[in-house]
């Protein structure tokens, strides 16, 4: 619905409809707001971001041992919204271990899942950041990589801290003594 909202918006497509693109926003507006009311307050859960086609909510559980109530809850909140509408089907897209939420559209997160014989498998998982364009340099990418891979790594602050003011002095010095490719 997202995707025929865009086209049925732009004023150069050959369908052009103001009126029913405006109408797929308001219906995907109200569903995402019923969605989070059913999470909030049905089921007590803390809703921490929501976009055009999804929302992602903080289940406060943090022990791998405790998966199953995570995906649970996940499922639990599924069934509940996906009663409500007979021509749409909510999934659980993914569990996230840890997550930094920089703005709109723009996170890191460490993915979990099951895999085989129960072992949990962790992934990553970037979304509009910098550090993910190929119009900026290899440098700058591979810096915002280190740095989020710290931030995610589950130390302790002042040893993320640490170790993003160490690698960036390190940088630093390099750049200062002609010790880094000009590719990069």
């Amino acid at each position: 619905a997202c995707s025929v909202y865009g086209c049925l918006g732009y004023e150069s497509f050959r369908f052009y409809a103001e009126p029913i693109a405006a109408l797929l926003a308001r219906l995907g507006r109200q569903t995402l707001v019923r969605t989070k009311d059913i999470a909030e307050n049905a089921m007590g859960l803390e809703v921490i971001y929501g976009d055009t086609d999804s929302i992602m909510i903080n289940t406060r559980i943090s022990r791998l041992a405790d998966y199953p109530k995570v995906k649970e809850l996940g499922d639990r909140v599924k069934s509940e919204v996906n009663q409500l509408y007979k021509y749409l089907e909510l999934e659980v897209d993914g569990i996230f271990r840890s997550m930094l939420i920089l703005e709109k559209k723009k996170y890191a997160a460490i993915t979990i899942s099951e895999g085989p014989g129960g072992l949990f498998e962790f992934g990553k998982e970037l979304k509009g950041l910098d550090l993910v364009r190929r119009d900026w340099c290899i440098q700058s990418r591979e810096s915002g990589k280190y740095v989020v891979d710290q931030i995610l790594s589950g130390e302790e602050r002042d040893v993320i801290f640490q170790n993003i003011h160490d690698h960036l002095e390190l940088l630093s010095e390099k750049m200062r003594h002609g010790e880094l490719s000009m590719d990069k």
